[in-house]
């Protein structure tokens, strides 16, 4: 019992302060465009602006939830912390990740209108069940994210692509990439796809298939 109110507890903690840092930047993000940081789980060059906040929450099977809190800290570095587990949603016992995890992106690189925008991070949250000392997707670990925007007569996209290498290597010790776009559809919906190639998950012992993730989905603005 103890264990499901603590569950409880720090299920209600979580949404406090995803609240808070959502609210607090309204005003300024209605006048400037925010960046996309994120396709659907893999990273893209963008950054939180200085001095904002974003929360990211998600659901996964088996009562799973799991969420990022991230800040801007100067015009090139971001850093994040999240946390998350399984059996939150629901009324069993509550499985938690192992540790807190970390995040940090810096942007070499501006874009420009010859060259993409180039960021270096680490990231040590993956996504779903923690098993055999891994998450279900395996966290990005160091990363090189690479993404260029363009406006045309069917309006803005963005092209990204990136590489890394995880630190949840035991079973799968080699480097990973990924592709991805957005459309925006109008001023508040946007569209995005990506393909994460799993080349560091597919080995004779790893837990993924070795056909990679395709990913889709939509955001409202």
């Amino acid at each position: 019992m103890s264990e499901i109110r603590g569950g409880f507890q720090a299920l209600v903690q979580w949404a406090i302060v995803a609240m808070v840092v959502t609210f607090i930047p309204i005003a300024s993000q209605a006048q400037d465009p925010v960046e996309l940081i994120r396709l659907i789980d893999n990273p893209t060059a963008g950054l939180v602006d200085k001095g904002r906040f974003a929360a990211d929450f998600r659901l996964f099977p088996q009562g799973g939830l799991q969420g990022q809190l991230s800040a801007g800290i100067m015009r090139r570095l971001a850093i994040g912390l999240s946390f998350g587990g399984e059996g939150i949603i629901g009324d069993g016992n509550v499985d938690w990740y192992p540790r807190v995890e970390v995040a940090a992106r810096y942007r070499v690189i501006e874009e420009s209108e010859a060259l993409p925008a180039f960021t270096l991070g680490y990231e040590t949250q993956g996504y779903g069940r923690y098993v055999g000392e891994r998450y279900q997707v395996k966290s990005k670990g160091f990363f090189l994210a690479i993404s260029k925007n363009y406006v045309s007569g069917f309006g803005q996209f963005g092209v990204h692509a990136g590489a890394n290498r995880s630190r949840e290597d035991e079973d799968d010790d080699g480097l990973n990439g990924w592709v991805g776009l957005d459309k925006s559809i109008n001023e508040e919906l946007i569209v995005a796809g990506e393909y994460d190639f799993a080349l560091n998950d597919n080995g004779d012992d790893a837990l993924g298939s070795g056909r990679g993730y395709l990913n889709l989905g939509a955001f409202w603005a």
